[in-house]
């Protein structure tokens, strides 16, 4: 037997087989979890209103979109920006009931060429690589690392299987997605308000809500307000994080 190679060393191209055992195992788990969702009823898409605009807000947080990257990488970047534009139709504004399950995948549909989305920046087994959608864990990242500010109970997270130098998995408030079954799930005792939204440079997520139970904290250098009262998050590791 072959002495395996030191684990500094750089990982073998994969080929076409494990690209087809890849999309075996991906298909099956998006089945089941399918089937699981259909079967347990637990989430569903929440109406964007303008009830709780004017609410305190009681978490946020603020990520670059433009990073240092070579310029074989920028479209890339426009890429992912150009879906992150499109998955904020879906989230801005929208309002979660007290008590009930907030899901990425059931809020912002699957990204497809259909409904606009392009190639992206997406980090594979520590490759970045294009895919159409790529770049949607911006957006996962910054709703998990609010609603860990904000006390919420989390459902259902998933870390990057690899650390990007500089971002916020480097102190584990990541949250890896990928349709659909490593999915970002939380839930409040109290309804609460997502906004997200993105100027030329940043994209910014925060939650408004009404509930007076609240202290200050620090998120991301600036002073908002949380509930006093939060339920310690059940963090889950990666299943088959891509």
């Amino acid at each position: 037997m072959s002495a395996k190679p030191p684990n500094n060393q750089p990982r073998d191209t994969p080929g076409f087989g494990d690209f087809a055992i890849f999309r075996i195992k991906v298909t099956g788990l998006q089945i089941n979890r399918m089937v699981h969702n259909l079967l347990r009823n637990e989430t569903a898409r929440f109406a964007i209103n303008e009830r709780t605009a004017d609410e305190a807000i009681i978490a946020e947080c603020t990520t670059r979109l433009w990073t240092d990257h070579d310029d074989s990488e920028r479209y890339l970047l426009a890429g992912k920006i150009h879906n992150l534009r499109l998955a904020l139709r879906r989230l801005n504004g929208v309002e979660i009931p007290a008590g009930k399950t907030f899901s990425f995948w059931t809020q912002v549909g699957r990204a497809s060429m259909l409904k606009g989305y392009v190639a992206g920046r997406e980090l594979r087994e520590g490759c970045i690589i294009p895919t159409v959608g790529g770049g949607l864990c911006q957006l996962s990242n910054a709703l998990y690392d609010a609603a860990l500010s904000a006390g919420f109970e989390i459902i259902e997270r998933h870390a990057h299987t690899q650390l990007v130098p500089g971002s916020i998995a480097q102190i584990g408030r990541d949250a890896t997605v990928f349709w659909n079954y490593v999915d970002l799930r939380f839930k409040w005792s109290f309804p609460f308000r997502i906004e997200a939204m993105m100027d030329a440079d940043n994209l910014t997520v925060r939650f408004r809500s009404n509930n007076q139970n609240s202290q200050p904290v620090q998120s991301n250098g600036k002073k908002v307000m949380v509930a006093a009262a939060s339920t310690s998050p059940t963090v889950l590791r990666d299943l088959q994080c891509a």
